[in-house]
């Protein structure tokens, strides 16, 4: 097999808005290749700060390299893939994750990038290293002799029991032992169909990791000393807390239950967090006695996509829970001493200025049971090609950016990658480009606010988190001027 380079680029937007654990993406396709014979290195952008130096003392040596790209890194990928063919003409420059997924063709065309996997990426790479032909590789784009685009077709789903664990001793050092969050990822994909999620365009089922497996995992993670409470200048002389990665960690409960009774039976409970949906919190299901041992095994904050308020979007986007499911999700936990978090979206196609305020009404209530809960958002809704949504998006007259240059464009110039303004179905756009400050602002304490990552001095936070206060309070947000200035001059 050749020798293969995966790169994490950084992202185009603000530390404290991507997530300070790892790429589990690219730690999965490093630890299969490495299991298949390969030479796998992994440099990581997002914590390696001289990762351009990194990469172009590299670059020759290398004949294959994979990176993987969300649309806010696409900006930082193209100038890394310009280096390494300004380094090594000859070399071959794969794109993969949730951008090239989405935009395949329009990826490809980039005359800096010979592939494209789309979907999963660990059979497509093992390939792809192995030197087999192009054209006989399900889930990759490419440009032929002619220069002609081929989209082969899809590759199957990775069945996560036959892929190998973690292999921590890929990762360099110095980047485990400064980690925030240690990942687990015991599952992929999701059995529900959310019209705006990315499991539900790329048709991703629900495939479990065994429990058994689970457990060894974390059996690994507890024998590294770096994510101990002896190791790692992040660790605070604790042990490092992990997150599961799944977008479901909780579709099989009895699995879910062996796995968390195996963390305390075998003294491999540490502070957790993963995802979960709200209706799950009830009997049959995530019951009282469930979540006690949930807490009692180190779980302290569960995260609830909730989305919206409103009862007829929550039927809309098939989310398949209501108001109800989520406030006594929020109950549920804080009875427990577990933290509830909470991501809500606005500016949905046909979604009305009464809809989005039934969200605002749904997370007031929300932050009146305690100021425990955290909310996320809510940020405006974006569209992702192949949803049943995009399709009303395009309707109305919006069309995604064409080219990469076009793309990193728009990202580097938008406070948040894609802004309302560019969005013909969102009637009030500054109502829905204001709301995530309002909210971060003026519907926690002040304290809280003040705390929160600005560019601004003191006195001209505070005032503005005054303002926001006031708004939050009279539930008044109509003509936004504070916003407007405070996006030049507080808001990062």
């Amino acid at each position: 097999m050749n020798k293969v380079l995966l790169i994490n680029p950084p992202f185009n937007i603000a530390k404290e808005n991507y997530d300070s654990s790892l790429s589990v993406g690219l730690l999965s396709i490093a630890s299969y290749l490495d299991s298949q014979g390969a030479a796998v290195e992994i440099i990581d952008g997002v914590r390696q700060p001289n990762y351009l130096d990194l990469i172009g003392q590299k670059a020759r040596e290398y004949k294959v390299f994979g990176l993987s790209v969300m649309t806010t890194q696409v900006a930082e990928a193209l100038e890394i893939s310009k280096l390494i063919k300004e380094k090594n003409p000859e070399s071959k420059i794969i794109w993969g994750g949730a951008h090239p997924s989405f935009f395949p063709k329009e990826t490809v065309r980039h005359p800096l990038i010979d592939a494209v996997c789309f979907g999963e990426g660990e059979m497509v790479m093992a390939e792809i290293v192995a030197g087999r032909p192009w054209p006989e590789i399900k889930g990759i784009a490419f440009k032929d002799k002619n220069k002609e685009i081929i989209i082969n077709a899809s590759q199957e789903p990775v069945d996560p029991v036959k892929m190998p664990l973690f292999n921590w001793d890929l990762v360099p050092e110095e980047i485990l032992k400064n980690l925030d969050l240690i990942p687990s990822l015991t599952s992929r994909g999701c059995p529900h169909q959310c019209t705006f999620c990315i499991n539900a365009i790329l048709k991703n089922k629900w495939r479990p990791r065994s429990a058994e497996q689970v457990l060894k995992d974390l059996e690994i993670i507890k024998s590294k000393e770096c994510f101990s409470a002896r190791g790692g200048s992040a660790s605070g002389g604790k042990n490092k807390k992990l997150r599961f990665w799944d977008e479901n960690f909780f579709v099989d409960i009895n699995r879910a239950k062996i796995i968390i009774k195996g963390m305390i039976d075998q003294g491999l409970s540490r502070p957790w967090e993963t995802t979960v949906r709200a209706n799950y919190l009830r009997v049959g299901m995530i019951d009282n006695e469930f979540m006690a041992l949930l807490k009692k095994s180190g779980c302290y904050l569960l995260s609830f996509g909730a989305e919206s308020g409103c009862p007829r979007i929550l039927k809309k986007i098939k989310k398949d829970i209501s108001p109800e499911d989520i406030l006594r999700s929020a109950e549920m936990s804080l009875r427990h001493g577990i933290i509830p978090q909470y991501s809500f979206m606005i500016g949905l196609p046909g979604e009305t200025k009464s809809d989005m305020m039934a969200t605002l009404r749904l997370i007031d209530k929300l932050l009146k049971l305690s100021d425990k809960i955290q909310i996320l958002g809510p940020q405006a809704f974006r569209p992702y090609p192949g949803s049943e949504l995009y399709n009303e998006c395009l309707e109305s007259g919006w069309q995604a950016p064409d080219t990469l240059e076009e793309w990193a464009k728009l990202v580097k110039n938008e406070l948040n990658y894609l802004t309302v303004k560019n969005f013909p179905w969102v009637r009030h756009k500054d109502f829905v480009e204001s709301m995530e400050a309002y909210v971060r602002f003026g519907a926690h304490s002040i304290k809280s606010a003040m705390g929160s990552t600005v560019k601004a001095g003191k006195w001209l936070k505070l005032g503005f988190v005054l303002i926001c206060k006031l708004r939050w309070k009279l539930k008044f947000f109509w003509w936004p001027v504070e916003f407007k200035l405070a996006k030049r001059h507080v808001i990062k």
